[in-house]
């Protein structure tokens, strides 16, 4: 699944998404009037199989909680922004500035979540469908709850390969870590492959 995309290509798809979730952490900043940064320190090829047991062991096991859009291009699927629960608790307080003990999400914190997913997902899509010259529609975002498997809800997990991102927060100077996940066919991984071939190839011709 890995041997998909090629080394250039890989660093370019690392350098757009560096690109994007600067402009996401932008927005956010202005969203809770404090400086926010993130940061994508590495970026996988992964089976659907591989990035669920990467979850898991993440989470020791445990719930993540997630957002989730679908998007439709050239290349087609869904992309996730994940959290081990605790983290995403974490994360929301230091938005809400909350003091409410960390037992579970509430209504207020899953819509604190949905909005900073959206933000982030957003500016992934956007900067991806810039730099590659693509038009890309995507859904409204939602939020799902559950393990590895259940959260990257593969409809085929021999045929999907999935793009993970391990992204750093800083907020308020509280590190959090997440993930990003972009789940897709093998048919939809391919397209996606040739349009980073076609920036690389522009990039390279100026």
């Amino acid at each position: 699944m890995t041997s998909i995309i090629g080394e250039i290509e890989h660093d370019a798809v690392v350098e757009i998404l560096n690109i994007a979730v600067g402009q996401a952490a932008a927005s956010l900043s202005r969203l809770v009037e404090d400086e926010v940064t993130l940061s994508v320190p590495f970026v996988e090829f992964l089976s659907s199989r591989q990035s669920a047991a990467r979850l898991d062991a993440a989470t020791g096991g445990g719930l993540s909680v997630a957002v989730r859009q679908e998007f439709s291009s050239s290349f087609s699927g869904d992309i996730l922004l994940i959290f081990p629960e605790r983290k995403s608790l974490e994360l929301v307080r230091s938005i809400l500035s909350d003091t409410v003990p960390l037992d579970q999400l509430t209504e207020l914190e899953q819509e604190a979540l949905i909005e900073v997913g959206n933000i982030i997902l957003n500016a992934c899509l956007g900067s991806l469908a810039n730099q590659l010259g693509l038009s890309i529609e995507s859904s409204l975002p939602t939020y799902v709850c559950g393990r590895g498997a259940s959260i990257l809800d593969s409809k085929n997990v021999d045929s999907e390969l999935v793009m993970f991102l391990q992204v750093d927060f800083s907020v308020a100077a509280k590190g959090v870590e997440g993930y990003l996940a972009f789940v897709m066919d093998i048919v939809s991984a391919r397209s996606f492959a040739t349009a980073v071939s076609a920036y690389v190839a522009r990039v390279v011709t100026g």
